[in-house]
C-alpha cells in the first residue's frame, strides 16, 4: 500500500500497534497491560487520538446497539456514547479489563469484534492515503478535546460546518445555522467507500451527528427503563397519518396541508421522518410560531401594558430563525436597553416595570428560571423552604435601576414608544418582612451578590449563564418537553423544586445537561425530542393501557403514549386557514400564515386581563371547535367553503368516482388521514338522498359542504394527537 510522501510500509508502528489494542478492546480481549498500553499512547500523541476518534465514529455507526461497555457492573453504556466520551477525556472512556464481567461480555464482543474487524482495513488505508498536510487540523481539534474542550456550538455552522481558519490563526468564528442533519441515524456505509473527513469541519459534522444519536438513543433508553419499572407497555407506532400533522402541530403551529400529507405518506424514504423533522427545525414557520408562543408568555396575549408587541414579536422570529443560542436570547431581553420599536427586546422588561419591578422578578423567575416566586414578595414560601423573601427582594434588586420613559409616538401604528434604560444610583432593594421589620438587600443570584458599577442587569445575564445549577437550560427542555406531549417533567411546568418531584428526575438531569453542553441549541433540543421513540408513539391505545399512563387523572406521565389535547386558539385560526386554502389547490398561500394582527384580533375576544399589578390574564377557550367557528369571520367561511365543495366536483365523472375522490381529498385536507367506511357510508348516503330533488353536480356540491363542515367540528380535528 503506497500514498503520496509515504512509504510503502508507511504505517507508523505506534498507529499499527494503536488499532490492533483497540481490535482487541472491541472483542473484550484486551489485558491489563496492554489496556494501559493503549492508554500511553492516546495520551503521548493528538494524531494517535484523531485515529481513535475517527475509528470509532465509524465503528459507532456499524455496531450501534450491538457494542456494550460496563462502566459500572449494574450499568450498561451504549459503546457509540464510550466513543463520544473519548473526546473530552480517554480516561473516561476506557474501562479497566478487570471491571468488566465475564457474563455480559459475550452479548457484544461476537457484533463488536467483527465490526472491528471490517473498519481495521478501511482506517488503515485512510491512515497511508492521507495528506500530511490534514494531520494538523483534525490533531488540533482532537488535542483541543482530549483537555476537554468540547466545540462550542457558536463555532458550528448551520449545516453543522465550522468556519474559520484554523490552519492560519488557530481560531474558530461563527457563521449562519442551516437545517440540522442527522447523519448519525443514516445507515452506516462500507468503510471501503466511507468518505473520509479532511477538514475540522467534517470532524464538527461527525462528532454532532454521533452525539445527536446518542441523546436520542439515550432518550429511548431511559423511557424504556421507566416504562419497565412501572410495568406498562408503550403504544404502537404511530401511522405516517398521525405523526406526519402531529410534527407539523408542534413545530410550525399548523396542521400538514393535503399535499404535504400525501408526499409525506407516500415516499419509500428510509429517513423521511429524520429530513422532515431536520426541514421544519429550520422552517421559517417554526420561528415564526415559536416568537408568537414567546411572545404570549413575555408580555401576555392582551398586552395590557401596551408596549410594542410587533417589534417584540420581531426579534424573537430573527433569533428562532438564525437559532441564536437560547442563553443569548435570555441574557438580551434582561439586559436590553434602547426604544421600545427599534430594540424589540425592550419590551419585555417595559411590559412589567410597574409596582417596583415586581412583575419583572417574578416573570423572570418563573419564565426563565422555571420557579414560582410570586408569593414570596411578602413572605417565606409557606411550604418551601428554600423560597425565601430575601432571595425574591435580591433578584429584584437587578432591576431597582431599570426606568422606562416615554418619547413619542410610533409613525406606523401611532403608539407610545418607550425608552428603556438604567438609570443608576442605589441598587439596593428595601422590602419589609411580616414582623414590621425594614430589610435591605443587594443584588444578588445563586449566591454571588453584585456591588460593583455598571449594569446589573447585564450582570445578573452574565450569572445566569455561568449558573452550575444549569437553571435557565432546565426551565427550557420542561417547556419544550411539554410543547412535544403536552405535559412537561414537573406539573406545573414553571415551578422546578425539590418540592416538586419531576417524573423522570435522571432524563430530565440529561437533557439539561446535554442542552446546556450543545451550547442552548433550541434546534438541536426540538430535534432530539421530536426523532425519540415516545414522540413516533401512537395516541392509541387499549383502554386498560391508556388508564395506567393517565395524566388527567392526577398520576405522573410516563410518555407511553401520546396524550391528546385541544389545539391553542392560535392553532386552530392557522390549522382552519391551512385546511381550507389547501383543499382549493393554493399550497403557497396554505403554507403562509395569516395576517398576525388578524389572528391575534380573534384571538383576544378569548383572552381576559384581570388588570393586576401582576399583569395577569387567562384564556377562556374551550375545544369544541362550534364555539372558534362562530367566532371567526362568517364572509370568509361563507365564501371559503362552496369554493372547497366546488373544486372537488368532476364533471361528467361517475358517482362512485366522484364520491370517493372528493371525500379523500376532504379527509386529507382537514383531518391529515384517509376517510373510514363510515365517513365513505355516509357521504355516499347524504349524496344519494340529495341528488333526488337536484341536479348530481349540485348534489355532490353539496354533500362535500357538508361533509367538510362536519370534519371541521369534529374533535379529531381540534386536537393535537
Amino acid at each position: 500500500m503506497t500514498a503520496s510522501g509515504m512509504q510503502s510500509d508507511a504505517v507508523a508502528p505506534e498507529s499499527e500497534e494503536l488499532l490492533r489494542l483497540v481490535n482487541l478492546w472491541c472483542e473484550g480481549e484486551l489485558g491489563q497491560e496492554q489496556f494501559e498500553r493503549m492508554q500511553h499512547l492516546l495520551r503521548s500523541d493528538a494524531s494517535l487520538l484523531s485515529l481513535f476518534v475517527r475509528f470509532m465514529h465509524v465503528h459507532a455507526g456499524l455496531v450501534w446497539d450491538a457494542g456494550r461497555i460496563l462502566v459500572d457492573p449494574d450499568e450498561k453504556v451504549g459503546l457509540a456514547t464510550a466513543a463520544v466520551a473519548c473526546v473530552s477525556d480517554p480516561d473516561l472512556l476506557f474501562v479497566a479489563p478487570e471491571t468488566v464481567g465475564r457474563q455480559h461480555r459475550r452479548s457484544w464482543v461476537l457484533a463488536a469484534g467483527m465490526a472491528c474487524s471490517l473498519v481495521l482495513a478501511g482506517v488503515v488505508g485512510w491512515l497511508a492515503g492521507r495528506q500530511p498536510e490534514s494531520v494538523p487540523v483534525v490533531a488540533q481539534v482532537a488535542a483541543e478535546q482530549s483537555a476537554g474542550a468540547a466545540l462550542p456550538t457558536q463555532q458550528v455552522a448551520s449545516s453543522g460546518a465550522v468556519v474559520g481558519n484554523s490552519a492560519v490563526s488557530g481560531e474558530l468564528v461563527r457563521s449562519e445555522r442551516a437545517p440540522l442533519q442527522l447523519n448519525g441515524l443514516a445507515p452506516a456505509k462500507s468503510p471501503a467507500v466511507a468518505v473520509e473527513p479532511t477538514s475540522v469541519a467534517d470532524v464538527a459534522v461527525q462528532q454532532r451527528s454521533v452525539l445527536d444519536a446518542t441523546v436520542i438513543a439515550q432518550i429511548d433508553q431511559l423511557l424504556e427503563r421507566s416504562w419497565s419499572e412501572n410495568g406498562i407497555e408503550p403504544a404502537a407506532a404511530a401511522s405516517d397519518y398521525e405523526w406526519v400533522r402531529r410534527t407539523h402541530l408542534t413545530l410550525t403551529g399548523r396542521i400538514s396541508t393535503e399535499q404535504e400529507t400525501a408526499q409525506f405518506v407516500q415516499s419509500a424514504d428510509a429517513l423521511k421522518r429524520q429530513k422532515l423533522v431536520s426541514s421544519l427545525a429550520a422552517d421559517p414557520a417554526t420561528a415564526e410560531n415559536l416568537a408568537e408562543t414567546w411572545t404570549h408568555l413575555l408580555i401576555g396575549r392582551s398586552n395590557a401594558r401596551k408596549v410594542d408587541q410587533d417589534s417584540l414579536w420581531s426579534f424573537l422570529r430573527e433569533q428562532f430563525g438564525d437559532n441564536r443560542p437560547w442563553m443569548e436570547t435570555v441574557g438580551r431581553l434582561i439586559s436590553a436597553e434602547g426604544r421600545s420599536d427599534r430594540q424589540g427586546e425592550t419590551n419585555f422588561l417595559l411590559a412589567h416595570l410597574n409596582d417596583q419591578a415586581t412583575p419583572a422578578t417574578a416573570v423572570t423567575a418563573r419564565l426563565f428560571l422555571g420557579r414560582q416566586v410570586h408569593c414570596t414578595q411578602c413572605h417565606d414560601h409557606p411550604f418551601v423552604r428554600e423560597r425565601r423573601q430575601d432571595e425574591f427582594w435580591a433578584l429584584n434588586a437587578f432591576f431597582k435601576q431599570a426606568v422606562r420613559e416615554p418619547i413619542g409616538k410610533s409613525d406606523a401604528m401611532s403608539a407610545t414608544v418607550w425608552s428603556l434604560h438604567d438609570a443608576g444610583g442605589e441598587s439596593m432593594a428595601f422590602y419589609e418582612n411580616l414582623r414590621g421589620q425594614q430589610k435591605a438587600v443587594l443584588p444578588e443570584f445563586d449566591g454571588q451578590v453584585v456591588d460593583a458599577t455598571g449594569s446589573r442587569r447585564a450582570a445578573l445575564a452574565k450569572l445566569l449563564a455561568e449558573d452550575q445549577q444549569l437553571q435557565v437550560s432546565r426551565a427550557m427542555v420542561n417547556r419544550v418537553w411539554a410543547m412535544f406531549f403536552g405535559y412537561g417533567f414537573t406539573s406545573p411546568i414553571d415551578d422546578i423544586g425539590p418540592h416538586n418531584p419531576a417524573s423522570h428526575p435522571e432524563l430530565f438531569d440529561y437533557l439539561t445537561k446535554a442542552f446546556a453542553d450543545s451550547g442552548y441549541d433550541l434546534r438541536r433540543l426540538m430535534t432530539w425530542i421530536a426523532m425519540s421513540r415516545a414522540f413516533s408513539l401512537s395516541s392509541e391505545q387499549s383502554e386498560k393501557l391508556a388508564t395506567a399512563d393517565d395524566p388527567q387523572e392526577g398520576g405522573m406521565p410516563l410518555f407511553a403514549r401520546i396524550y391528546p389535547r385541544p389545539m391553542g386558539p392560535e392553532q386552530v385560526y392557522d390549522s382552519l386557514r391551512t385546511a381550507l386554502t389547501s383543499l382549493t389547490g393554493d399550497g403557497r398561500k396554505a403554507t403562509q400564515s395569516g395576517s398576525i394582527r388578524h389572528r391575534r384580533a380573534w384571538v383576544e375576544q378569548f383572552v381576559r386581563a384581570w388588570g393586576t399589578d401582576d399583569n395577569e390574564e387567562s384564556l377562556v377557550f374551550g375545544s369544541d371547535i362550534s364555539q372558534a367557528l362562530l367566532m371567526m369571520n362568517d364572509r370568509d367561511l361563507e365564501q371559503a367553503i362552496p369554493r372547497v365543495a366546488e373544486t372537488l366536483v368532476t364533471a361528467g365523472a361517475g358517482e362512485g368516482a366522484v364520491a370517493s375522490a372528493s371525500l379523500r381529498h376532504l379527509a386529507l385536507g382537514t383531518l391529515n388521514r384517509e376517510p373510514t367506511e363510515q365517513e365513505e357510508r355516509v357521504f355516499r348516503n347524504r349524496y344519494r338522498s340529495l341528488v333526488r330533488s337536484m341536479p348530481p353536480q349540485e348534489a355532490m356540491k353539496t354533500a362535500a359542504e357538508d361533509m367538510l363542515w362536519a370534519y371541521l367540528n369534529s374533535s379529531e380535528f381540534v386536537s393535537v394527537h
